[in-house]
Parts: C-alpha cells; structure tokens; sequence
C-alpha cells in the first residue's frame, strides 16, 4: 500500500518564495508536490519538514482556492 511523504516546506534562500505541499500520494508531481528550483529566480531550494501552523495553511489554501466537483 503506498504511504505518502510528509509534508513539506520548500524555501529559496534569494528570492524567499515559499511553498508548503501535502502529497495525496507517494507518485509525486515535480511544480505541484515537490520542487526542485524556486520557479520565481531559478535558483535551487531549501526543504525541511512542515510546521503544524504551515500545514494547517497549506490545507486552507486548498480547501479555499480549489474548485469543488
């Protein structure tokens, strides 16, 4: 059965464009659940672990911004 990453937060240390993602599975999308370089400057990121306050925000994104079927 497959288990999906944790959630992570993803920061460019030039620009600070910061992106926290919730994985729904563990076949990840590059730009949507992981990134490799900032999509603002191009420069490579930062990743560590999401905070419960990130996480939280990460869900209310997506449960505001997303249309529902």
């Amino acid at each position: 059965m497959p288990i999906p990453p944790r959630p992570r937060t993803f920061i460019c240390p030039d620009c600070h464009w910061q992106r926290t993602t919730i994985p729904a599975s563990d076949a990840l999308q590059v730009n949507i659940d992981w990134f490799f370089r900032c999509p603002v400057c191009n420069s490579e990121l930062q990743t560590r672990p999401a905070t419960r306050a990130e996480i939280m925000r990460a869900r209310l994104t997506q449960f505001f911004c997303h249309p529902r079927d």
